[in-house]
């Protein structure tokens, strides 16, 4: 999957602390990159249809191929993709890009299954029909 097959793209801000002994963003903060773009991409597909207070998604599995290192000054992006609907459970793909002579090259994929959840009675839940007609329909 390359960058051109998603929709919902961020950019992202490298920050100092991200930089390890190394001089590479660390492995462990890819898991931050992502989550910024999920967040994000419920933010733009969901809008304000989920009480995220009441009820939501929790990271269920993740796995990540580091493909190329990704340094201080480079100019990086989180893809998102919804890419399978499961009854309680929705697997996406994120790619971490980074842009070099006007070509994106990826850095990282990442696949993650997040599970919905009834935060009040701390059970997961099927995906409530709306959020998932929202995502397929955003996917289209």
């Amino acid at each position: 999957m390359s960058y051109q097959d998603y929709k919902h793209i961020i950019p992202i801000q490298i920050r100092f602390c991200d930089i390890d002994k190394l001089d590479h963003v660390n492995n462990s903060v890819y898991h931050n990159y992502v989550e910024l773009g999920r967040v994000s991409y419920w933010k733009d597909v969901l809008k304000d249809k989920v009480n995220w207070a009441e009820r939501g998604f929790i990271l269920g599995r993740t796995e990540i191929d580091h493909i190329i290192p990704v340094h201080l000054n480079d100019e990086i992006y989180c893809c998102t993709k919804a890419i399978k609907f499961g009854t309680k459970s929705i697997r996406f793909k994120n790619s971490i890009v980074k842009k070099v002579n006007g070509e994106f090259i990826e850095c990282a994929a990442i696949i993650g299954i997040l599970v919905a959840m009834d935060y009040v009675h701390n059970i997961s839940i099927p995906v409530p029909e709306l959020w998932r007609e929202l995502m397929e329909a955003y996917e289209r």
